[in-house]
């Protein structure tokens, strides 16, 4: 009697263990589970930055035609500002075009892209690196002597604010982390 119960409990153990072991048809292994989950996170990662990019972008923008409005252009001006940004956007369409593709490809490669690939990458970044420069150049040899004064009047106040803003971040770290310090 004891060996069939022994038996009979065995037997349903083992049954246990192997249900407990399969996966329902929605699950999948553990470890799959984890690199889904890891490649999921990436991914949220990098809407967070491509999110904190635009908003760059956006602020950028705003600050730069705020500065603009402040310089009192003339319609010549402003219209040749405007001309000179569209020749511009066409002229790096190209570059910009290949480099969104390698930068897609390397988020499909799992981060990694080839040397000739990062080579290229570097060069086109280059190229509109001076693209940018030249355009920046001729904006500024499209502005009078006293807006381009001004516009170096309201970058220094712009950077002065920005170290103030620091600085106040840079307090209010110190003193959390010596709240911490205090509560530990």
């Amino acid at each position: 009697m004891k060996r069939a119960f022994t038996a009979a409990l065995l037997t349903l153990a083992a049954s246990f263990t192997a249900a407990a072991q399969q996966t329902a048809p929605g699950q999948q292994p553990q470890q799959q589970q984890g690199a889904a989950h890891e490649q999921q996170r990436g991914a949220r990662r990098e809407m967070r930055r491509m999110r904190g990019a635009r908003r760059l972008m956006r602020a950028r923008r705003h600050h730069m035609a705020r500065a603009l409005r402040q310089l009192d252009l003339s319609a010549e001006q402003v219209e040749k500002l405007r001309t000179l940004r569209r020749a511009a956007f066409q002229s790096t369409e190209a570059q910009r075009s290949e480099l969104r593709q390698l930068l897609v490809a390397r988020r499909q490669a799992g981060g990694q892209l080839g040397e000739a690939q990062q080579a290229r990458a570097r060069q086109l970044r280059e190229e509109l690196r001076s693209a940018r420069l030249r355009t920046r150049d001729q904006a500024l040899a499209a502005l009078t002597a006293e807006q381009r004064t001004r516009l170096e009047q309201l970058k220094a106040e712009r950077e002065a604010r920005r170290e103030q803003f620091r600085q106040r971040r840079q307090a209010l770290r110190q003193q959390r982390q010596q709240m911490r310090d205090g509560r530990q």
